[in-house]
This record gives C-alpha cells, structure tokens and sequence, in this order.
C-alpha cells in the first residue's frame, strides 16, 4: 500500500512523497532500535543486503515514532546499539522469549517529556542512570517479567559498580518511583568479560535483592 505524505518546504510550497507501508515499517523499526544491519532487516523480510542503517530526525517526522534521535554516533554507541539489537532478536528467537521491548530510545524520550533542548539535557544528566539500555518483558513459568537490561563492552572501577547495584537492589525494594516507567523484577546484565562478572558479583553480595540481579554472556555477532 503507498501512503501520501505531504510536508511544506522552505518556500511555503506542498511538497508530496509517496512512501510505501512497508518503508514506514523499516523505518520505525530502524528509529527503536536506533541502528540496525541488514541482517536485522531481513528479519522484516526486507531485500537489504549489506549496511549498517541509522534513523535520522526526518525519518521519525515521517513515522511519528517516539524516540530520540542523536546528532551523531560514536562507534562505541554504534558497536553497543547493534550488539543490543542483536540481543533482542536472538533472545526473541529462544525458548524464553522477549514477549515485548523497550529500547533505550523510547524510554529516554518517555522521561525526557517535552520541552527546548536545554531542559531534556538536564533531564536526562539528572536521570541518566536510571535509564536501562532495554527493557524485556520476559516470558516466565508464572508470568511475564519485567527486566531492566545492561549491556556491558567495558569493565568500570569497583566504586561505579557498588553505586549502581545498591540502586538496583533499591530498585527492586521499592517497587515504581516517580521517574520510573516501569517496577522492575530483575535485572540482567550481559557482558563477555569475567573481570566484569566478577566486579559485579562481588557488589551484589549481601544485598537483599542479589538473586534478582545477574550477569550473562551473550553471543556476539561474527
């Protein structure tokens, strides 16, 4: 099916674009995730057969998807993007699947809410820890979890970990504040360092929620 868009351009004149359904499909699901290979697509049944693909400001004025876009992308957030968008599908295709998702783009718009850009920064410097890289909502024997998730590439100093596994055991205590979307049931991270396992079950030792905080591996693309 073509749908009809039409958008003013810098003279005041109609402009019209002929877009199928389908592009519009692409397009929001390249602008969740953020970034996307082609082999992400062809999960779609697109005919892309090499790239990497970015969602820009235009392409969420065309879908009307609630996300942030950024200016650019450093290659550590293009590698962590794509590596999370990996994990998405693979986790989607096993046996526990990912019911539904989140990504970090629509939470980060959720609770920057509206405004000029000076004020969603400092929204989002005052929040940036409480924003998971996903959410998954899990399918369990006794229903569907909801999972903050972490991707972890880089090893952080032991003092970076204690603060952000006491928020997470706080988190899990006390249920959905304020500035959360969601009350968490668990948290996963998933990281293929085991200096990086270790730093994390050490932190979480005696607090009360550690067995709802855990770290896996997770398979990275060839």
């Amino acid at each position: 099916m073509t749908i009809f868009l039409e958008e003013d351009d810098i003279f005041g004149n109609a402009k019209v674009h002929f877009v199928e359904r389908e592009d519009l499909e692409y397009l929001s699901f390249i602008l969740r995730n953020g970034m996307v290979t082609a082999k992400n697509l062809s999960s779609m049944n697109a005919l892309h057969k090499v790239g990497v693909y970015l969602g820009t400001i235009k392409a969420r004025k065309l879908t009307n998807v609630n996300v942030t876009v950024p200016n650019k992308a450093t290659i550590y957030t293009m590698q962590h993007e794509l590596l999370i968008t990996d994990l998405i599908h693979e986790l989607q295709s096993e046996k526990q699947a990912v019911d539904l998702f989140r990504t970090k783009r629509e939470i980060r718009f959720s609770m920057l809410g509206e405004g000029d850009n000076q004020s969603k920064l400092k929204a989002y410097n005052d929040n940036r820890d409480r924003i998971p890289d996903a959410v998954f909502f899990l399918k369990e024997l006794m229903g569907t979890s909801t999972t903050w998730v972490v991707l972890e590439l880089n090893k952080k100093d032991h003092k970076r970990y204690d603060y952000k596994i006491k928020m997470f055991d706080d988190m899990l205590s006390d249920g959905r504040r304020d500035h959360q979307l969601y009350s968490y049931d668990q948290v996963i991270f998933f990281a293929n360092d085991v200096k990086i396992h270790n730093a994390i079950n050490q932190a979480k030792q005696r607090l009360i929620n550690a067995r709802k905080i855990t770290v896996r591996n997770m398979d990275m693309p060839e």
